[in-house]
């Protein structure tokens, strides 16, 4: 099925490359900036989290746009782009701190929008096989992921982060009419229409002319069940691990394992690298083995390894060990095998989410999503001040052992309430329940 809409695929999965090179540019160039503006780890939590807060309200605005602009989705994500890449030459430009988080604002109104949009759409136009569809879509983000760091620090490095920022924009500003023509191509695929009538606790309601708004919002009521709670306020603890996996892992390296920050940065790279390699094996053993069972297996996995990295760092600051390169090659170890149990859990998630809420009203229940991980991002300045307050023990690191125990717990109570399905099962029972509605409703 994918590769009979070849096109719209590659659309939203080059969106999602730039949705993770521009978006976290600021943040992953603070490695260099806090050089020429003196900023410790919570100045950088601060500046990282400032596009953060500005992406709460317009991700709720944009997810219920979203479900109601359905042909318009693949525009809106230009529009988000070009904000993204306008921020790069706000901070081009920057003489102080506070411009710097004039870019932030921007960049996050830019990256406000790709999300509530795009992991909606591939749910809805998959079906059965959005778990492969996520996952391809995962490698693309982790892309820009692996890239940005790698790039970013390097031309800094050699030429200033300025000239960097300047590059990044008119890079950006090249791939622009790429991007548009194939959205003209990619909407000819679009086939995703909402469902004319919806099973909501046993009673059935059908869209009709002049009753869409109060349907629209009864439904909207419907899909936020105990399970669908549950799995929300589970992503938003998670969102914590990759937070701090994309803002803080080169700055620990560097600071903390006394590595350069060309070195910081290729670590950094090479643990999402292999963490968006987990996320692409995971859409294919999801579709098979089931979306909530993996995602469960990822959290405990990713437990087990949060566990052993706060004895691993702990055991080091409590002795005052000195650094060498076996404590370096361990503890890359402990940070891929973090990443790698994190990511395996993201293409199962954004499925599972999309088994549990009726599509309609999907793109609302993501907005809603991405505002909330937006407001936990407050944990950067936590994870940041506990950094700079030099404790003896790396509490830390003890933020990732919650943010990984809090959802397994959570999802082990959604389990006990849906049980496990694979996305096959799940697609044939929700076929069923509609032809069962409109074979009542011909009646």
């Amino acid at each position: 099925m994918l590769r009979k809409r070849l096109t719209l695929v590659m659309t939203v999965n080059l969106f999602h490359i730039m949705a993770h090179i521009y978006p976290y540019f600021l943040p992953i160039l603070t490695l260099i900036i806090r050089d020429d503006f003196s900023l410790g780890y919570t100045q950088t939590a601060i500046l990282a989290m400032t596009s953060s807060l500005v992406m709460i309200p317009l991700t709720i605005l944009l997810g219920f746009i979203g479900d109601r602009l359905l042909r318009w989705r693949l525009e809106l994500m230009a529009v988000g782009f070009i904000l993204a890449v306008s921020h790069t030459f706000i901070m081009f430009a920057a003489p102080n701190y506070n411009i710097l988080i004039v870019a932030a604002v921007v960049g996050g109104m830019g990256a406000s929008i790709f999300h509530p949009m795009a992991l909606p759409m591939l749910s809805q136009e998959f079906g059965e096989q959005r778990n492969i569809a996520h996952s391809v879509n995962m490698i693309f983000g982790t892309i820009g992921s692996i890239v940005t760091p790698l790039v970013a620090i390097y031309f800094a490095s050699q030429y200033h982060w300025r000239i960097t920022s300047l590059g990044f924009g008119i890079f950006g500003a090249a791939c622009l009419p790429i991007l548009l023509i194939m959205i003209i191509f990619a909407k000819k695929e679009l086939q995703y229409k909402p469902q004319e009538s919806v099973v909501m606790d046993e009673e059935v309601f059908t869209v009709e002319e002049g009753k869409k708004k109060r349907f629209n919002r009864k439904l909207l009521l419907a899909a936020f069940t105990g399970p669908v709670i549950a799995l929300l306020i589970a992503q938003v603890f998670r969102s914590g691990i990759f937070r701090i996996l994309n803002i803080f892992t080169a700055l620990i390296f560097e600071d903390q394992f006394l590595v350069s920050e060309i070195g910081s940065a290729i670590i950094m790279s090479s643990v999402l690298a292999l963490g968006g390699l987990s996320a692409l094996i995971s859409g294919f053993v999801s579709k098979k083995s089931g979306s909530l069972k993996s995602l469960i297996y990822s959290k405990i996995a990713t437990t087990v390894t949060a566990v052993l990295l706060v004895v691993f760092v702990g055991i080091l600051m409590l002795t005052g060990a000195a650094m060498n390169t076996s404590f370096l090659v361990i503890a890359i170890i402990l940070f891929v095998l973090l990443a790698i149990t994190f990511y395996f859990g993201n293409a199962p998630y954004n499925s599972l989410l999309a088994e549990c809420v009726p599509l309609e009203v999907l793109s609302t229940v993501n907005g809603i999503l991405d505002s909330l991980m937006s407001v936990f991002s407050i944990v950067l300045v936590v994870f940041g001040m506990i950094i700079d307050e030099g404790y003896s023990f790396p509490y830390e690191f003890v933020l990732i052992i919650i943010f990984a125990l809090i959802p397994l717990l959570l999802l082990l109570y959604v389990k006990s309430k849906i049980g496990l399905k694979t996305p096959k099962e799940v697609e044939s029972d929700r076929s069923n329940s509609y032809e069962k509605i409109n074979g009542a409703n011909n009646e």
